[in-house]
């Protein structure tokens, strides 16, 4: 009898395929530390906060950082390794006809046992869920009150959004980061910076979630591809977010 072949090893999210990922998305990415054995949370943690890092460059464009710190992991917390990695990408956009550069500052822990096969169904329902959360802080700054007369008075609304994910589970929030100072006091800001809020909103809907999710189906079709060389690729059209896993 011919030997019983052993089965393909199932193909798992490495840090080689990672900076695949990455580099797909223009990131700049890489490995700050990395521990053999460490217990990390099942499924997948999001927050992202933006307003708090706001500057303007002299006559140049205004940068705005979207700090985001990003938990990766498989079903369960077993002892694996993790690798910590800090990803940075700027994305240019115009706002009122001024250039703003938006800044993301990605903090990342992934584990080691995420597999591909996984993805496209969890990364879908992570997607409509933070698309839901975006949205939910864009009608936050859109009815929030301005005075334009306030000039350096004025302090940009500042935005925090966090998500979690496990199995068939999502949960997660968004709204205003009150700044200090007495209990009660309205935001004080302006219509300048609260645009810059709306136009880092749909940054993140309209650019980044679909960049990312594009940037995932071609790293799990290139995967596939390179264990069984005789599969077609999949077509590497870009798709909305929603629809892109």
């Amino acid at each position: 009898m011919p030997p019983i072949a052993a089965p393909a090893p199932e193909l798992m999210l490495t840090a080689g395929r990672l900076r695949t990922l990455l580099a797909m998305g223009g990131y700049r990415g890489a490995v700050v530390a990395t521990w053999r054995r460490h217990v990390l949370p099942a499924g997948c943690r999001v927050s992202l906060q933006f307003g708090d890092q706001l500057a303007r460059d002299g006559d140049g464009p205004t940068h705005l950082v979207i700090r985001c710190s990003l938990q990766l992991n498989g079903d369960d917390a077993r002892l694996g390794e993790v690798t910590y990695w800090q990803i940075r990408k700027v994305l240019p956009a115009t706002v009122d006809g001024h250039r703003v550069h938006f800044a993301l500052d990605t903090d990342l822990l992934l584990g080691s046992t995420i597999r591909l096969d996984e993805v496209p169904a969890q990364g879908a329902a992570i997607v409509r869920h933070l698309r839901l959360l975006i949205s939910d802080a864009r009608s936050t700054l859109t009815h929030l009150p301005v005075n334009d007369r306030l000039g350096d008075d004025a302090a940009p609304p500042v935005l925090r959004i966090e998500a979690q994910f496990a199995a068939d589970l999502a949960a997660g929030r968004s709204g205003l980061v009150l700044p200090a100072g007495p209990a009660g006091a309205p935001v004080r800001t302006t219509t300048r910076h609260v645009g810059i809020g709306i136009a880092a909103c749909d940054c993140l809907t309209d650019l980044i979630l679909p960049e990312l999710a594009q940037a995932v189906r071609a790293m799990i079709a290139q995967a596939r591809s390179a264990r069984s060389p005789e599969a077609a690729p999949w077509p590497s059209r870009v798709l909305p977010a929603s629809a892109a896993f």
